[in-house]
């Protein structure tokens, strides 16, 4: 390999780097649930939040998940502090496999079951993100329409993982909001007992 290690790392150091970045994701988890515990508003509120971060983090628009979801969560009346956590489930572990996923159903929703693999790459996802951010540059900017339309033309892997996502969006959205509602509301009345006592 021309651009490998020359003397690879010892085992020991390969393992050290291991559980470094184990204990980063640990003190992650921690500030969570502590900015969760801090956090002001109604279990409903704060499970409405996250949902709408959690539910974002499968759309395509990598860069402005935290924007969206604090729109979706301020339209809906859920805590916007809560949904920019909620966004947090969207990160470099999971994106391959969201990515993949909504790929694969947007191209089945599109055109069944015949799959273009050679359209999908995380080279063109990056360039038509790009292209996105350009077409929004341009929409608010100079409002300059016949590069917004060229642009929108060299849109073709984003567009299936829209339609893609749409589904997970809307279950994730659902099933999360249940899931951390039962929870908050469980550790509201454990903090009120808490405090009777």
């Amino acid at each position: 390999m021309p651009f490998g290690r020359r003397d690879k790392k010892p085992l020991y150091n390969q393992f050290k780097s291991f559980i470094k970045y184990i204990y980063s994701f640990s003190r992650t988890k921690k500030y969570i649930k502590l900015s969760l515990k801090r956090m002001k508003g109604s279990p409903r509120d704060l499970a409405a939040g996250l949902a709408s971060g959690l539910a974002i983090s499968f759309t395509p628009f990598i860069g402005l998940h935290t924007l969206i979801a604090i729109l979706l969560a301020w339209i809906i009346g859920a805590s916007m502090a809560a949904a920019i956590i909620g966004t947090l489930f969207g990160n470099p572990w999971t994106f391959p496999f969201i990515w993949y996923l909504t790929y694969e159903l947007g191209q089945f929703l599109y055109q069944g079951l015949g799959s273009n693999y050679e359209s999908f790459s995380f080279g063109n996802i990056k360039t038509e993100v790009y292209t996105l951010l350009n077409i929004i540059r341009h929409l608010i900017i100079s409002a300059n329409i016949q590069e917004i339309k060229l642009n929108l033309e060299k849109l073709n892997v984003i567009p299936i993982m829209v339609l893609g996502s749409m589904p997970f969006v809307c279950i994730s959205w659902f099933v999360s909001y249940f899931f951390f509602f039962n929870i908050l509301k469980s550790y509201k009345k454990r903090i009120i007992k808490g405090k009777k006592k």
